[in-house]
């Protein structure tokens, strides 16, 4: 793989901000201007030492977690425990677990529902979903 290759183009799926990640090294670069690649790259989030993304590869969508790529697959345990404020994002198969806050801006505007904003959410609500699949499986011709 060339470092090229290495380098992936995500948006943050709860603000207007992205970040450009080397899966090799860990590298993140964050910027506010419009993303440079014209295809969907991904989601991430990140708070104070949490980062975590969900891209699409050729082989399906892959979630990076502490300097690790995971695959996501249809068959994985995913839990997510909503208390107050605080949520605890799971996945057995993976040991892990994550804990955050709930987003401020869910119920912001129409475009604010729950499932939008919080990326946790949103994989726990679709990941065995077969058109959530496809969106994070990449042409191989990209």
């Amino acid at each position: 793989m060339s470092d090229t290759e290495n380098i992936i183009e995500l948006s943050n799926i709860e603000i207007y901000e992205y970040c450009t990640l080397n899966i090799k090294t860990g590298e993140k670069e964050y910027y506010k201007t419009k993303k440079k690649i014209s295809y969907f790259t991904g989601f991430y989030y990140k708070h104070d030492d949490i980062f975590f993304a969900l891209y699409p590869t050729v082989n399906g969508p892959i979630m990076y977690y502490e300097g690790k790529e995971y695959p996501l697959k249809k068959d994985l345990h995913i839990s997510l425990l909503k208390m107050e404020r605080l949520r605890v994002f799971s996945i057995k198969e993976y040991n892990i677990c994550i804990k955050y806050s709930t987003s401020p801006y869910i119920g912001y505007d129409v475009w604010s529902e729950e499932i939008d904003i919080d990326l946790f959410y949103q994989i726990k609500q679709l990941y065995k979903n077969d058109d959530y699949y496809k969106k994070f499986t990449k042409d191989p011709c990209q």
